[in-house]
């Protein structure tokens, strides 16, 4: 997996109008990534797919993810492994048999508030919740050797829609992420900073950038990343003061 994450950002401490303390509506988050699966070799036929998507908007959290695969052994024991969250180990999600034409396919899923899952569908298992911090499933043979392996921090097609309120008491701050395979829009807005007094944007807990609040203690943070498919390598963003103290804070998804 790539550990790099290329920014640039641009800033703008003079804004003609960024409105004082209000509400910022319900925070929103969709995120969609689908990639192909990697053969490593072992089982020169087998392909697969993943796909992972996750909507949260007020109390309403839909999630699922889907495996396929094919060209498997016929009749096998394999195991389905996933890679979650900051953890170095894959850990096992399930083991399962391949049907008489060497085919695998899952659908696992959450909607949230007790609703049932869908004829066909499972319950998402505890290992996958949220889906938005799987980075990477895999299949492993009998052999513990991975046959197939999607990482989901460069998928082949990504849709990723982040707004959420970071206010705190004394801080007005809104976040608005947009990201897909081509391109990717940030925008972090706040107000009631001290005015003209430096700012620094931190992404995984790395100052990547720092900027000036106006007379009025108001900024504006916006930009692109050089590679839009990095924004899935950021896990926490903050704004810190001068020196160092947290203004505002969240992780990402």
């Amino acid at each position: 997996m790539k550990k790099s994450i290329v920014v640039l950002l641009s800033a703008t401490g003079c804004v003609a109008a960024l409105a004082a303390a209000t509400s910022h509506g319900t925070d929103i988050l969709h995120f969609f990534v689908r990639k192909d699966m990697s053969n490593t070799g072992v089982e020169t036929n087998a392909s697969g797919v993943v796909r992972a998507r996750q909507n949260e908007q007020g109390n309403t959290d839909n999630q699922a993810l889907e495996v396929l695969a094919k060209g498997l052994d016929t009749n096998t024991s394999y195991q389905l492994m996933a890679l979650v969250g900051d953890a170095t180990n894959l850990t096992l999600v399930t083991n399962f048999n391949t049907d008489s034409r060497g085919r695998l396919s899952v659908e696992y899923r959450d909607l949230g508030n007790g609703h049932g899952v869908g004829h066909g569908r499972l319950p998402l298992p505890a290992v996958l919740d949220p889906v938005s911090q799987v980075r990477e499933v895999s299949i492993f043979n009998s052999a513990t050797q991975a046959v197939l392996t999607a990482d989901l921090t460069v998928p082949d097609r990504l849709e990723y829609l982040v707004k959420r309120d970071l206010s705190t008491n004394k801080v007005d701050a809104l976040l608005r992420l947009h990201a897909n395979t081509h391109a990717t829009q940030f925008r972090l807005t706040a107000s009631g900073l001290n005015p003209t007094n430096d700012y620094l944007l931190v992404l995984n807990g790395g100052v990547v950038q720092t900027n000036s609040t106006d007379s009025k203690g108001r900024l504006v943070i916006k930009g692109l990343l050089e590679v839009p498919t990095d924004i899935l390598q950021v896990r926490s963003l903050a704004l810190w003061d001068s020196a160092s103290n947290i203004v505002t804070s969240t992780t990402l998804p």
